[in-house]
């Protein structure tokens, strides 16, 4: 059965956020992504969960700097994109559960 296509898209986008991260050499972020990105290809919700969680404490993926003007720019909108995503079903999550 195919993903719905928002799923797919955040799907995508995860994709993209491993590929730069594994280009720029970094394996503890790239991992926790690509883990997200088989829970999300799986349609589990819980991807979409942990990769929010990502963003939660100290010392968090929000926190990830390159040293790289134009990988860090990259970076900023690979993340911006992939939250908002997360961000919106989760949202459609909650509402379909009426929460």
């Amino acid at each position: 059965m195919p993903l719905h296509p928002q799923v797919a898209a955040f799907a995508a986008q995860l994709d993209d956020l491993s590929a730069l991260l594994h280009a720029q050499g970094d394996r503890r972020w790239s991992d926790r992504i690509d883990l997200c990105r088989a829970l999300v290809a799986d349609s589990n919700f819980a991807g979409v969960e942990r990769f929010l969680a990502l963003f939660e404490g100290p010392d968090s993926l929000a926190d990830l700097r390159f040293g790289d003007p134009e990988a860090d720019a990259r970076l900023a909108d690979c993340l911006s994109a992939a939250r908002s995503f997360a961000e919106r079903l989760a949202s459609e999550e909650r509402d379909a559960k009426g929460d």
